[in-house]
């Protein structure tokens, strides 16, 4: 089974993510065939935008496997994992076109973070945005980054202190999200989007993106040491170990993020 469809619609390419998991979640695998496909999307000069979607009635992203999350024992693990995390994040940020992300169900953790990647983000009615890692015992040195750089101090504080899920109203009052609409609505909506930016003049467009996601380029590379130091700390405390288990125990796949 594939873990990403990748599908044409005249010049927009849509990635839908097709985990066997209907939670969609991220490991080393998933994310190394993610970076793979932006990437060639990127360079093929057929395409003009991507889309990225959780499929028909799935999460967009529910975060890391905590199958693979849970067996993280060593240092080097644990630096590997957060290495692959902040490079999946730039894969989005460094392509040089429009891309749009489909939000449905759920974004959370890592999902979360991925979602923050896109020049576009349209988000379902029934979806939610959610950083559950402290009440988890999971570090959020990388969410701490990444929504400080796009939210602002206090809207970041509150989202990793409160650990709550966001709603689609509060997403879109808070500029997090571009769009709401109906979840029937959800692809068609994104694909409408990224066709009208892809419509764009490549060289202005790609040029000014470039100047516009810089502050989040640098604040993810400034940030890989560190986090990798939060991690180690904490995935040694093993707080987070309980979690795992009753996610894992209950048969409801994986849920949340590991690498936050």
């Amino acid at each position: 089974m594939a873990l990403i469809d990748i599908a044409d619609v005249d010049r927009t390419r849509v990635l839908t993510l097709a985990h066997e998991k209907p939670t969609n979640p991220f490991g080393k695998d998933m994310a190394n065939v993610f970076m793979e496909v932006v990437r060639e999307a990127d360079a093929d000069d057929g395409v003009d935008a991507i889309v990225v979607f959780g499929g028909h009635d799935r999460c967009f992203s529910a975060g890391g496997n905590f199958n693979e999350a849970r067996l993280l024992a060593t240092d080097e693990a644990i630096n590997e994992t957060i290495d692959w995390c902040t490079d999946l994040y730039l894969s989005v940020l460094n392509t040089r076109k429009p891309t749009v992300a489909a939000i449905d169900r759920h974004a959370i953790g890592l999902g979360f973070q991925l979602a923050m990647m896109f020049d576009w983000k349209i988000m379902s009615t029934r979806a939610d945005l959610v950083m559950p890692e402290l009440e988890h015992g999971i570090g959020a040195s990388m969410a701490a980054t990444i929504l400080t750089t796009a939210c602002g101090y206090d809207a970041a504080r509150h989202i990793i202190m409160s650990c709550r899920p966001i709603s689609p109203d509060t997403a879109l009052h808070r500029r997090m999200v571009d769009e709401v609409c109906e979840p029937e609505f959800l692809l068609e909506r994104a694909m409408q989007r990224a066709a009208r930016m892809g419509r764009y003049p490549e060289i202005a467009y790609s040029a000014t993106k470039r100047v516009l996601v810089a502050p989040m380029q640098a604040a993810l590379e400034n940030t890989r040491e560190a986090s990798k130091a939060v991690h180690r700390a904490t995935f040694g405390a093993k707080a987070m170990h309980k979690h795992f288990d009753n996610v894992l125990g209950a048969g409801g796949g994986q849920a949340g993020s590991a690498a936050s």
